[in-house]
């Protein structure tokens, strides 16, 4: 007797297990701002203006500057006992990545080296490439020219290995 309810009691964990639930989507309106800390964000700030990006906003907190489409890349101050970074042989040892979309990808990219940037790896896919740098706080950054990800469908259809969720193109 106490196996049929062991077997009743799995039988409603396996239905419940691959019943589906799916959440009303959401609106989004793209990402706000991407958050790098830094020990010295001085020289982190440095690093990104040479690559080109522009600032906009300073405090005692935090240095901003544009990231384009409205989005920002915001330094703060880290935490001075955290741990020194490492820098991964390649972007699919990152734990962490923050891409940024632009036609000039791999000029940012050339910038990046010339200010001293550890060189991570490239990655292309169909006709997309992408170009992966660490700053001098180890973050992982990669640059991206304009692709799939940043809505090109027609694009998106054509990269192996791909499959689109369903719903309107």
């Amino acid at each position: 007797m106490a196996h049929a309810g062991v077997r009743v009691a799995a039988l409603i964990v396996l239905v419940l297990a691959s019943v589906t639930v799916s959440a009303e989507p959401i609106e989004m309106r793209g990402i706000g701002w991407v958050v790098l800390r830094s020990k010295t964000p001085e020289k982190l700030a440095s690093f990104y203006a040479a690559l080109g990006f522009e600032e906009w906003a300073r405090s005692p907190r935090v240095i901003g500057f544009k990231a384009g489409g409205g989005a920002a890349l915001e330094i703060t101050r880290l935490d001075p006992t955290a741990p020194d970074p490492v820098i991964p042989a390649s972007s699919r040892m990152a734990r962490h990545i923050s891409t940024l979309g632009s036609k000039q990808a791999k000029e940012i990219a050339a910038r990046a080296t010339a200010a001293g940037a550890p060189w991570v790896d490239e990655y292309t896919s169909g006709n997309v490439s992408l170009f992966y740098v660490c700053d001098p706080e180890g973050n992982v950054v990669g640059f991206g020219e304009d692709g799939p990800m940043w809505g090109n469908t027609d694009e998106l259809d054509r990269v192996p290995d791909v499959t689109r969720a369903p719903g309107p193109k």
